[in-house]
């Protein structure tokens, strides 16, 4: 049906889902989960963490993708660009850009409420191209696996960070409040 006519009740609860759930609002509320900042470790790396590596940088804004699924999915990609020190005996320092990929998938449950289940992040949903900066860098990089380590770290922040309590209010939308003050200013 089109224009301003009746819909059948399930159209309207499909339809009041998808005006609800949108994407520019799942990217305001992960910009709002994850922060624009992000700090890392100290963390131990390489063999027998033998180094110690911090990372300083900046979250870009997250583009979310609708995902084909008979639930309500989202791809959600948080670029991310960071500065990276690492100190075996020696410092070395690298700079890093990447990608973190959240799965959020969108529930509707009783009483009534929509829920937006954010699925956990794995080193496999991160992606980040390290330079190094120098030769010393460049072989201290290979010696610690750096790359890997800071997609355990990443995939690690992005979980904490979804599991705040402020994080949750954020995924869970109760309907029934909303609809009760509604009438009450009847």
């Amino acid at each position: 049906m089109s224009g301003r006519g009746e819909l059948a009740y399930r159209d309207f609860g499909e339809a009041f889902v998808l005006a609800c759930v949108t994407p520019e609002r799942l990217v305001d509320a992960i910009r709002r989960i994850a922060g624009d900042k992000v700090e890392l470790g100290p963390l131990r790396a390489g063999p027998g963490g033998a180094a110690v590596v911090t990372a300083r940088g900046t979250i870009g804004e997250p583009i979310a993708d609708e995902l084909g699924s008979e639930l309500l999915s989202y791809s959600v990609r948080l670029p991310v660009d960071v500065d990276l020190q690492a100190k075996v005996g020696a410092v070395g320092r690298f700079k890093a850009t990447g990608e973190i990929t959240i799965r959020l998938t969108v529930r509707t449950v009783r009483p009534l409420a929509i829920v937006i289940d954010v699925h956990p992040v794995t080193p496999r949903d991160v992606t980040f191209e390290v330079v190094a900066r120098g030769v010393q860098s460049r072989i201290m990089a290979l010696a610690a696996d750096i790359e890997g380590e800071m997609r355990i770290h990443a995939a690690a922040f992005v979980n904490e960070q979804t599991r705040r309590p402020d994080a949750a209010r954020l995924t869970r939308i109760d309907l029934l409040p909303m609809i009760e003050a509604a009438w009450a200013t009847l």
